[in-house]
């Protein structure tokens, strides 16, 4: 099992821990009280699947696209592939093949 990472980016803390079970991944961001988990793990394609998109249903607009943005800054930090979902349909990602 690899190290947890932290990151603090845009004001928000991100928690990083690997493999917490099987190819589930614990993402964590934080802020303040705030603290939000993302769903994330390694999918079958090679990619790193990562899904707050149910995060929209609970939290403001505006709080919304400050979590999107702190996940895009953390994704491109990160070195692997992955898909950011921003909907259950559609994705941001660093694959240039997609």
């Amino acid at each position: 099992m690899s190290a947890e990472q932290i990151y603090l980016l845009n004001g928000w803390t991100v928690e990083f821990q690997k493999y917490i079970h099987m190819h589930s991944h614990s993402l964590e961001l934080s802020r303040g009280s705030e603290a939000y988990q993302v769903f994330c793990e390694d999918t079958r394609y090679g990619f790193v699947g990562i899904w707050p998109y149910e995060l929209k249903e609970t939290v403001t607009d505006a709080i919304f696209h400050e979590l999107l943005a702190v996940l895009r800054k953390w994704a491109s930090l990160s070195d692997f592939q992955y898909r950011l979902y921003t909907s259950q349909n559609d994705y941001e990602t660093n694959d240039t093949q997609a």
